[in-house]
């Protein structure tokens, strides 16, 4: 790679070399005839010994052609050795050039501390672009201890000289307010001063720059039509971040009327030029029909566009449009959990707090992956919506009982299950559903056919869906001994029970046990009927729900389901 020379400092060596012996200078110029004509070998021919004698001028040729590859094989060490040969003696172009070498590894080993120094050499010559680099090593802190003091005074030294990327730095150290804390203060005039100076020089991002302050009112009274004056010369000169500050405003109406298909033109300028955020609001307004017609294909193809470059809100929007499909569009979108999945997965490694929650809601469900309810806990702790915090307290609070339950019911720990996991495992027993209604405290089921004795299973919920009681019901036939026969199975598994009230072949009985997990088991019956109950209570979720029943005028509920508590469909959030 060839290091370029900046105009100002060729200007600057010509000067310098030409103070030396007529002699030598006759013989740079021989070298410099022949180096015009083409004949690049015979121009080292003639500087090298030059160089050899400690001609500046010749140093520095020498060591552009051996950069260049002219006239000489490519040689990049051999080009830095003649360039530090130059710098040494004073020469500011091959001070500089030696800086950008040492800077950037190109011939020796990277140093950014020696690079600085060379930087410094030059910069103490008044070379602009020099002063500016130290600028930038100060404030950075490269190569040194950070020190804005150092960096202001040497961008202003370029800045007075009228180098544009030093005024321009120098407006947005004043502009800044979180300067405040490396010792800068914030000052909108200085910062209106230094634009204005890159500006007149035709500099676009100084005019963009300018022109924010101008919209936002920034040390100076708030004013769109200067906003948009500058906004659009930097825009039509080809700067996309301009051309997408002219869509936005159009598009919001902000000191001008609201106008979609103008908002679309700077739109698609900006976004052929690669601005993610100008893409991303193609994809919007296709998506929703604003100045132009409703074209999902087309919403796709742009959030595509600026999701390949990182656009995080696009990866988002790509993730929703899959998740959810679409309709209303000539070209509908199906579902595509699969898909849907991945672009959450980018948003969110991008740091999108939507994202968290979304992706944390496919890990807790196993949705196309598998099931990671601690991936699933991590992304809820990072996510912003409320409904993801509810999640986050239910997971935790579901991970810490699986921590301590030991009770089963269908192979699952009844301390911790819900509705949803419940019936799963019902249904995978081929057990007759009799009810299942979300609208109801209760599910019931047929269990004949399953557990001997049995007829009925019902199981209480709370109005979160968390399991509160399952009773199976075993008729008794004018058994009285049918209570006895159960205690004894349950004894054999459980212990002898905790409490028991009345006598097992008479009258109204009933035993308990308290088991390790805290869920209490009932047997119970009434009498003369000998009907037999057998209970497992969440003895916790069983006063939540007496709690919410007796809120409720009715012993029916409908709970807000998980889809609504998370967002709506595939509308597409905005930018603004």
């Amino acid at each position: 790679m060839m290091l370029k020379v900046p105009h100002l400092l060729i200007s600057s060596i010509l000067l310098f070399c030409f103070s030396g012996t007529l002699f030598a200078q006759a013989k740079f110029t021989d070298g410099y005839e022949a180096a015009q004509s083409g004949n690049y070998k015979k121009a080292v021919q003639i500087w090298l010994p030059l160089a050899t004698q400690g001609d500046p001028a010749a140093q520095y040729t020498v060591g552009w052609m051996y950069e260049s590859g002219q006239g000489v094989a490519k040689d990049f060490k051999k080009a830095i050795y003649w360039y530090q040969k130059a710098a040494q003696q004073g020469n500011p172009a091959a001070q500089y050039v030696t800086a950008t070498m040492y800077a950037k590894g190109v011939g020796t080993e990277q140093d950014s501390s020696k690079a600085l120094s060379y930087f410094l050499l030059a910069a103490n010559q008044g070379d602009p672009i020099s002063q500016f680099q130290v600028g930038n090593y100060y404030l950075q802190g490269i190569g040194t201890k950070q020190n804005t003091t150092q960096s202001i005074y040497w961008y202003q030294k370029s800045a007075e000289q009228g180098h544009v990327n030093a005024q321009i730095s120098l407006g947005k150290l004043y502009q800044s307010a979180q300067n405040n804390e490396l010792g800068i203060k914030q000052d909108y005039k200085k910062s209106i001063y230094w634009y204005q100076k890159a500006a007149t020089q035709n500099n676009l991002a100084a005019q963009y720059e300018l022109a924010m302050i101008y919209e936002k009112g920034l040390g100076e009274k708030q004013s769109y039509p200067r906003a948009i004056q500058l906004y659009t010369k930097s825009a039509t000169n080809g700067y996309a971040p301009s051309a997408f500050k002219l869509g936005q405003l159009l598009e919001l109406g902000d000191g001008t009327t609201t106008n979609f298909s103008q908002a679309l033109v700077w739109y698609r300028q900006a976004a052929l030029q690669g601005n993610t955020d100008a893409q991303y609001r193609l994809g919007y307004l296709s998506q929703m029909g604003k100045g132009t017609a409703k074209n999902i294909q087309v919403a796709i193809e742009w959030y595509t566009q600026a999701s390949r470059r990182d656009h995080a809100q696009a990866y988002y929007q790509l993730a929703q449009i899959y998740e959810y499909g679409t309709s209303g569009f000539p070209n509908d979108i199906s579902r595509n959990l699969q898909k849907a999945f991945k672009n959450y997965q980018y948003a969110s490694t991008l740091d999108f707090k939507l994202a968290h929650a979304k992706l944390a809601y496919f890990y807790e469900h196993g949705i196309f992956t598998k099931v990671n309810k601690a991936e699933a806990i991590a992304l809820y702790k990072k996510a912003s919506q409320t409904w993801a915090k509810t999640k986050l307290e239910k997971l935790v609070s579901h991970e810490q009982c699986l921590d301590t339950a030991t009770t089963l019911l269908f192979s699952e720990l009844i301390s911790c299950a819900d509705r949803t996991l419940l019936r799963d495992k019902i249904k995978q027993q081929s057990i007759k559903v009799l009810s299942e209604d979300n609208t109801q405290w209760s599910d019931r089921y047929f269990t004949g056919a399953m557990i001997k004795g049995s007829s009925e299973l019902t199981i209480d919920y709370t109005r979160e869906n968390q399991f509160v009681k399952a009773t199976y019901t075993f008729v008794g036939r004018n058994n009285p001994a049918l209570i006895g026969k159960i205690k004894q199975q349950l004894t054999e598994r459980y212990g002898e029970p905790h409490l028991s009230i009345g006598e097992a072949l008479q009258g109204e009985t009933s035993y308990q046990w308290t088991l390790k997990d805290s869920i209490t088991l009932n047997i119970y019956r009434f009498w003369p009927d000998t009907t037999t109950f057998v209970e497992y209570i969440q003895p916790q979720n069983l006063q939540l729900q007496k709690a919410q029943q007796q809120q409720s005028m009715e012993h029916a509920f409908r709970p807000e389901s998980e889809q609504q508590a998370e967002s709506t469909a595939s509308a597409p959030i905005t930018l603004f």
